[in-house]
């Protein structure tokens, strides 16, 4: 009995829970012709219905312990954002909605007042004698007979309505809500899709933009250093039996140049896939880059992390050096936090200092090269920069182990 009870406790609350909506919800059904026609003449599509049907989902994934997403084409165009099914959805719970969540809550709650008063109703035929008799529902109450038997019977009701059919309506809404407000098979497969052509054109984008950086390193560094060392090894050639003293010089400054061309390539390389990843995996290459920061770096790394494949390493070790990378050039920092771990199927890299905090993937590109470069791999990135509350940048990365 007492689980009975509990459970029509917390049915009774889901149901009061979604009152808050089912009452809006009712407020909008009366100017649904508007709301219809509302995209003609908003900027966006169904401003109000939608910013209430994304309330219900945060409060299905509270009682459902599980999320909902949102079914919503993002870059669709407006036309296409007026057809989408989810769109019309959100008006069919909303019209369920304003009619059974109203009434359900109202029912629920009303019931337990009533299992207490009619419980009581003797006690009050009794103390307050009144030359009108008491009357329960339609009712009066003129013997003892009646006070005894017709007050208990109703309470019986009740309680019986609240023990076994308000947990089925708490859970037919939330069923409702769910299935209607949950992203469809066809919606999934609609975001997904949209979902690869953003991360498509980003890492295409992410790509051409390291293809210009190469060619940028090649041509304005390699490649000139190689001329002046060509130019040099010419002059002394020409110089060879005429000034030798001078010649041998260029040849000592073109060794130097070769040395310089050897360095800038390096670094070209580095930037490509570092070696000290291929000699030393991820973790001995972010102990590498800790070591040479100006800010005192705390990596965390268990050291059964398998090995990730070449690509999402690549990426996890980009992630590090140029979260590194900004809090030397943009932040107060004192102390920064890697943490590196697995999260099942996925990589998760954390990055986190103490700095004054207020970043914008906007304003830069080094946020935005991480976002670009993390989506082409089908991961995720998630900055948490609150004004001097410091940064933290999340990555999950994809990771067959």
């Amino acid at each position: 009995m007492r689980g009975a009870i509990r459970r029509s406790l917390k049915a009774t609350g889901a149901l009061a829970d979604g009152l808050r909506t089912a009452f809006v919800a009712l407020v909008v059904l009366v100017g649904l012709p508007v709301w219809i026609f509302a995209p003609l003449v908003l900027p966006e599509d169904m401003q109000l219905v939608r910013w209430l049907a994304n309330l219900e989902r945060d409060r299905l994934r509270r009682r459902l312990d599980r999320p909902v997403p949102r079914p919503y084409l993002v870059t669709a165009t407006r036309l296409r954002r007026w057809l989408d099914p989810a769109h019309w959805r959100d008006l069919g719970w909303l019209i369920g909605h304003a009619i059974t969540g109203v009434v359900g809550a109202m029912v629920a709650i009303a019931l337990w007042p009533g299992v207490v008063e009619y419980l009581l109703a003797p006690l009050f035929w009794w103390l307050f004698p009144a030359d009108d008799p008491f009357t329960v529902v339609v009712w009066p109450i003129r013997t003892w007979p009646a006070a005894l038997t017709l007050p208990f019977a109703l309470a019986l009701v009740y309680a019986a309505m609240l023990l076994w059919l308000v947990p089925p309506m708490a859970r037919l809404q939330l069923r409702f809500g769910e299935t209607l407000l949950r992203p469809t098979k066809k919606a999934l497969l609609a975001q997904r899709v949209e979902q690869l052509t953003t991360t498509r054109t980003a890492a295409l984008e992410s790509h051409g933009a390291e293809l210009r950086r190469i060619e940028r390193d090649l041509h304005d560094g390699v490649q000139a250093a190689l001329v002046s060392v060509s130019v040099r090894v010419g002059l002394a050639a020409h110089m060879l039996h005429a000034s030798p003293d001078e010649a041998r010089s260029l040849l000592k400054e073109a060794q130097s140049g070769i040395d310089e061309s050897l360095g800038a390539l390096r670094d070209v390389i580095r930037g490509i896939y570092p070696p000290i990843l291929a000699d030393r995996g991820l973790s001995g290459a972010v102990a590498a880059l800790a070591g040479g920061q100006r800010v005192p770096v705390d990596v965390s790394i268990p050291s059964a992390l398998p090995r990730p494949p070449a690509p999402v390493e690549a990426a996890a070790y980009f992630v590090v050096a140029e979260s590194l990378t900004n809090v030397s050039k943009h932040t107060t920092s004192s102390h920064v936090d890697v943490r590196i771990s697995y999260d099942g199927p996925r990589l998760r890299v954390v990055v986190r200092d103490d700095g004054q905090g207020g970043a914008d993937v906007n304003s830069g590109t080094g946020l935005l090269g991480i976002q670009r470069r993390v989506a082409a791999l089908d991961g995720t990135t998630r900055i948490h920069s609150p004004v001097n509350e410091g940064t933290t940048i999340e990555v999950l990365l994809p990771c067959e182990w």
